[in-house]
């Protein structure tokens, strides 16, 4: 189907990746200008908005090279269905992703109300790393949060 592009929501936390490569943008820009043609984008559409799932490059590359419209393949779901799919893309296909990548797909999965309550070994297959890269940011995730509790009381107690 072809979608709008400003009728795609990119906004709503469904960027897995901790940047985008500008030069893969510009890269598909080019190619794009040039008439190659890309495999779609995927969106979760929700009865009113349609959020950007997997294809940020793709949906950058568009934007750049003028283009109105791209081809999307379009799944009915909610934007925190569209985050949880985002957590999986990339791991197998597409631009390879970075440490850093890997990372915030993870921390997302760990923070999110449905696979935040998986266990490593099923965030881990879902997200495309090993378990104990799931478990290392778990750990650096617990203790970040008890860090910001101790910053909590010491403010509530010494203001």
């Amino acid at each position: 189907m072809l979608l709008n592009l400003r009728s795609i929501r990119i906004d709503g936390g469904t960027q897995s990746r901790a940047e985008l490569n500008h030069a893969t943008v510009d890269e598909y820009s080019e190619a794009m200008a040039e008439g190659d043609t890309f495999p779609p984008i995927v969106v979760f559409f929700d009865g009113s908005s349609y959020w950007l799932a997997d294809g940020f490059h793709r949906y950058f590359g568009a934007d750049h090279a003028g283009m109105t419209e791209i081809q999307a393949e379009v799944l009915h779901g909610t934007q925190q269905d569209a985050q949880l799919f985002s957590f999986s893309v990339n791991a197998a296909h597409g631009l390879r992703r970075t440490n850093a990548d890997k990372r915030k797909a993870v921390m997302g999965a760990l923070q999110h109300p449905v696979s935040g309550q998986w266990s490593d070994n099923k965030i881990a297959k879902h997200c495309g790393v090993s378990p104990s890269t799931v478990g290392s940011v778990r750990l650096s995730l617990s203790k970040l949060d008890s860090e910001n509790a101790v910053g909590a009381v010491r403010k509530s107690i010494f203001g």
